[in-house]
C-alpha cells in the first residue's frame, strides 16, 4: 500500500529564491512542516544525507534521492515500518514560480497512516508551501518567522512509539 499527497502554489517569487531555501538545511525549520532543525556536512549532493530533528524529538538521517539544482530536491526518510519520500519542486511560471511539495508514503503502516494522518499532513503541506513562497518573496523575513511547535497527533505518537521501541528506546543515532 502507498499513497501520495501534494500541495501546489503559483506565487510571484523568483524560482531561484525558492530553491535556495531547499538547498540550505539551516532554513528548513522555518518552513518545513516537521523540522525543528536540519543540518548536513557540506553542500547537498545526491546520495548524501541530511540529519533532521522532527518536532517529536527523533533525528532522522534523510538520504538525498534526487537533486536537480535550481529545480528539485527529494529526500527519503525511513521511520518505523514506512518509507516517506519528501518532494520539493519549483518551476518558472507566468506569475513567478510554481511550487510543489509532496509526500509519497509506502510500507507496512502506510494504510494506517493514510487513515489517521492524511488530512493533517495535507494541511501541513499547504502551510509549508505558503511559508516557502512568503519567505522567498521577502528573504529578510527568514529570521523573523516563528513557527508554532509541531502538533503531534495520536496516530503519530503511536507510530513514533513503535519506532522508538524498535530502536530499543533510543533516538536513532547511526547513519
Amino acid at each position: 500500500m502507498s499513497w501520495t499527497i501534494e500541495s501546489v502554489l503559483e506565487a510571484d517569487v523568483d524560482p531561484s529564491a525558492v530553491f535556495a531555501l531547499y538547498a540550505d538545511p539551516a532554513t528548513w525549520s522555518r518552513w518545513g512542516h516537521n523540522a525543528t532543525w536540519a543540518r548536513s556536512e557540506g553542500p547537498l549532493v545526491e546520495g548524501g544525507t541530511v540529519d533532521v530533528r522532527a518536532g517529536y524529538g527523533t533525528v532522522y538521517h534523510c538520504r538525498i534521492r534526487r537533486l536537480d539544482p535550481g529545480r528539485a530536491l527529494e529526500l527519503v526518510v525511513r521511520p518505523a515500518l514506512l518509507t516517506i519520500i519528501n518532494v520539493y519542486e519549483v518551476d518558472p511560471a507566468l506569475s513567478g514560480a510554481r511550487i510543489r511539495h509532496a509526500l509519497e508514503i509506502s510500507g507496512p503502516l502506510a494504510s494506517i497512516t493514510r487513515l489517521g494522518l492524511r488530512r493533517m499532513y495535507q494541511r501541513m503541506l499547504d502551510a509549508e508551501v505558503a511559508d516557502v513562497a512568503r519567505i522567498a518573496a521577502t528573504p529578510g523575513e527568514l529570521e523573523a518567522v516563528e513557527r508554532p511547535p509541531t502538533q503531534v497527533s495520536t496516530p503519530e505518537r503511536l507510530w513514533h512509539g513503535i519506532g522508538k521501541a524498535m530502536r530499543g528506546g533510543r533516538e536513532r543515532q547511526s547513519r
